[in-house]
């Protein structure tokens, strides 16, 4: 089958499909703003990535960098960090990360993190206080910790750990002033993961992630395949676009329990005035953010698969909306996931935006 899509404004209709979930129609406004983990709160922060489990996590201002050596159970390794001070030290963020000693498992999680709560501890000087273990969204081991130090500052912290590697994200507060409060607590609670497919390993089954080995459909066209939770339903129209008839192909999937919808539609390059695909992608996202009035939070560009792609994050008045764009020497590929904040980032998603695979 030969396929054949809309220009830019196609998008819009990828959207509006997904804000009616099950509906066809495709010509209804739908709003589209951003999305990061957060509260009430608008903190306007910069935003860092790291290079472990896709994570982005939040400073008030560019962090510093350093890089040194730390001991080891197995010699000197190397460590990475980020962090930031206010003015009057008042409070000190950081974030760094490792790889441990030995491999994470079910039988050495608690020794590890421990030794590692217990060696914090003694940097800062007090007694950790350090919680139970859960598996996030992502399928990453989190601990919280917490330290009243001996010169009466507090420091709470987040460690999370999966396979060789684990990552520490700390506020240490030295001030009673609510609003260093707040920052610290902002600082902890937007941190947010979008692991590379094949990071994260999860060993059991009792875990959030247990989906990710559950039978899924697989859709196959032409060049390229694609698996979804449920088989998709085709949803294929004729458009009219500057006076030409132009064929749109699309297949979604809702699932009525979760409100969670799984999106792919194919815009073949030919239908574009332009052949420069950045100026399509710009195009698209320009249009419809401008159209329905929205916010861009998250654009990233992404090279882990056989064609570089383009990831970008909205949030409506609804729901929130992931989107990924791939480009081959044919198509514009657009793979989607709405649903509530966490379903986006779930295993579901992550297997449904990581699934797209070309036949060849």
């Amino acid at each position: 089958m030969k396929l054949y899509l809309s220009k830019p404004f196609s998008l819009l209709i990828l959207i509006i499909t997904i804000i009616n979930c099950f509906s066809v129609a495709a010509q209804q406004k739908i709003d589209i703003v951003p999305i990061v983990k957060t509260d009430n709160t608008n903190f306007k922060w910069y935003s860092q990535e790291l290079p472990i489990w896709g994570t982005i996590i939040h400073f008030p201002g560019e962090p510093e960098f350093n890089e040194k050596e730390i001991f080891s159970d197995k010699g000197m390794i190397p460590q990475k960090s980020f962090s930031w001070s206010d003015i009057n030290e008042s409070l000190n963020l950081e974030v760094y990360y490792n790889k441990l000693s030995e491999k994470l498992t079910t039988k050495n999680e608690k020794k590890q993190i421990d030794a590692l709560s217990q060696k914090i501890a003694l940097v800062y000087g007090g007694y950790p206080i350090l919680s139970e273990g859960i598996t996030n969204l992502q399928g990453i081991r989190e601990y919280f910790l917490e330290i009243k130090t001996l010169k009466g500052a507090l420091l709470k912290a987040k460690i999370f750990a999966d396979g060789d590697w684990v990552m520490v994200a700390s506020s240490l507060n030295n001030s009673n002033q609510a609003e260093i409060d707040q920052q610290a607590k902002y600082f902890l609670d937007n941190i947010s993961f979008n692991p590379l497919p094949g990071e994260i390993k999860i060993e059991g089954e009792k875990t959030s992630n247990q989906i990710l080995t559950s039978k899924w459909e697989t859709l196959k066209v032409d060049n390229f395949r694609i698996e979804f939770p449920k088989y998709p339903v085709s949803q294929h129209k004729m458009l009219i676009n500057n006076g030409q008839n132009q064929k749109y192909y699309e297949w979604h999937m809702g699932d009525g329990d979760s409100k969670v919808t799984y999106l792919l539609s194919v815009l073949p390059l030919e239908n574009f005035s332009t052949k420069d695909t950045k100026k399509i992608l710009e195009q698209s996202i320009n249009s419809s953010i401008q159209t329905t009035q929205g916010q861009l939070i998250l654009q990233r560009s992404i090279n882990y698969f056989k064609y570089p792609l383009e990831e970008i994050i909205f949030k409506t008045n609804i729901q929130y909306f992931r989107v990924r764009y791939f480009f081959d020497s044919l198509n514009l590929y657009q793979i989607l996931v709405s649903g509530k904040k966490e379903d986006i980032y779930s295993p579901n998603a992550n297997r449904f935006l990581d699934g797209l695979k070309w036949q060849d």
